[in-house]
């Protein structure tokens, strides 16, 4: 049975490109343009929503509540991209916050996202701002482009996204990635295959600092 999705979107290009775009992932998408055009006592037929927040007769956070009473996972897509616009909306119930302009594999793989988690799933992917990190595939998107990364490149990008804000040593990264730990790789082999991840990260390298002394660390900030 195909998952059911309600997108409400005024923007009919925008519309009709998700549309277009999920649909050829099995997925049901019925959309709507207006508030009024969305009938509440069909809420429960729907398995995930997309709502943008400004429509033409009022905000999508009137519809809320009603999602919320049917207990459907539900997903913010909008221009409004301010902190505490994010915020009100994460609060208010929503489970994922994406704002415009945005990229079509980076709205699905945020749908599964959302969907795995109602339905009790572990998580195979990881989100940080327009990066994607597919556990299961083992690849790395950043807006929604594919990363050719060596599989060290790889393994050390997914420790610090599970890791963010946290020092990672580097007799931590040598002895869980390195078969061979000893002083002749500890000091060479660690920092060229960084500097690699970096070059390929683009602004994301920014985020990749290093730690004098210590090791590395992936920040929120650049």
């Amino acid at each position: 049975m195909k998952t059911k999705i309600l997108l409400l979107e005024d923007n009919k290009t925008i519309r009709e490109g998700i549309k277009t775009y999920l649909e050829k992932f099995s997925y049901q998408v019925e959309t709507a343009g207006k508030i009024k055009d969305v009938e509440e006592t069909f809420l429960r037929a729907y398995d995930l929503f997309i709502l943008d927040i400004n429509l033409p007769d009022g905000l999508a956070y009137r519809l809320v509540k009603n999602i919320k009473e049917v207990d459907k996972p539900l997903i913010f897509l909008t221009v409004r991209d301010g902190d505490e616009d994010m915020i009100q909306g994460l609060r208010m119930g929503g489970d994922d916050y994406i704002t415009k302009p945005f990229k079509l594999p980076i709205l699905k793989a945020r749908v599964e996202s959302v969907l795995r988690r109602y339905a009790g799933q572990e998580e195979s992917c990881m989100i940080f701002e327009t990066m994607l990190l597919d556990q299961e595939a083992t690849c790395l998107y950043i807006e929604g482009q594919k990363l050719d990364l060596s599989y060290k490149e790889y393994q050390l990008i997914e420790a610090f996204l599970k890791n963010i804000g946290r020092t990672l040593t580097r007799d931590y990264l040598m002895e869980n990635f390195w078969e061979n730990f000893g002083d002749d790789v500890s000091d060479n082999t660690l920092s060229v295959t960084i500097n690699r991840l970096r070059g390929k990260l683009g602004d994301y390298s920014r985020n990749l600092k290093t730690v004098r002394g210590l090791g590395y660390r992936f920040d929120y900030e650049k």
